[in-house]
């Protein structure tokens, strides 16, 4: 976790950590490849932890009315999680031998602003923050545009993800990943589990 100040506001950022193939996870810290995934793949992907075919649609109640919108332009994500117990993570995500933790969220987050900033595709915006697991009964908050992407159903919540969003110029339609590099980022992760 880090701890953040503003204006006299003390703003707690939870910890992140992702699991890679070992490979992968040398690869990120070393130069800080962040691969930026389109939600389009994951709403076709067949794995039951993956794959969502409701992934970035928004159910919310407005009124006693449930409404459901999708998003036109292509949305990227990057996902981590906030389950602080390697083992956990990894007997999640089978596929994957290596736990990346994000010791200091800001930075990490400052950095793939800057990073998507100077990217040659156009991106119009990055969002950042928890998913929460109210698409079953649709969510009664406040309305924000981009909650959607933010949003899954409840047999994912053991996910605790923690997703970091890209919105995309329409242009951009059909484009599989945006791949962002932050360069070293031995000052800001580290490996924190592995198996075998």
């Amino acid at each position: 976790m880090s701890t953040v100040f503003k204006d006299g506001i003390e703003f707690i950022l939870p910890g992140i950590q992702k699991a890679y193939p070992r490979m992968w996870a040398e690869g990120f810290l070393s130069t800080g490849m962040v691969f930026f995934t389109n939600l389009e793949i994951f709403r076709a992907e067949e794995d039951s932890e993956r794959g969502d075919s409701l992934e970035g649609t928004s159910v919310t109640i407005r009124q006693g009315v449930r409404c459901t919108a999708n998003y036109l332009n292509p949305i990227f994500v990057w996902c981590g999680t906030m389950e602080n117990e390697p083992e956990t993570i990894l007997a999640t995500w089978r596929d994957r031998d290596t736990v990346i933790q994000i010791t200091d969220p800001l930075a990490f987050t400052q950095r793939v602003r800057d990073a998507a900033v100077a990217h040659e595709a156009r991106i119009l915006s990055l969002q950042v923050g928890p998913v929460t697991y109210d698409k079953d009964k649709g969510s009664h908050r406040t309305y924000h545009w981009a909650e959607g992407l933010f949003q899954k159903n409840h047999q994912f919540n053991g996910q605790k993800e923690f997703r970091f969003a890209l919105v995309g110029d329409p242009n951009l339609e059909g484009t599989e990943h945006i791949v962002l590099s932050l360069e070293d980022c031995t000052d800001i992760a580290r490996i924190s589990g592995l198996t075998g």
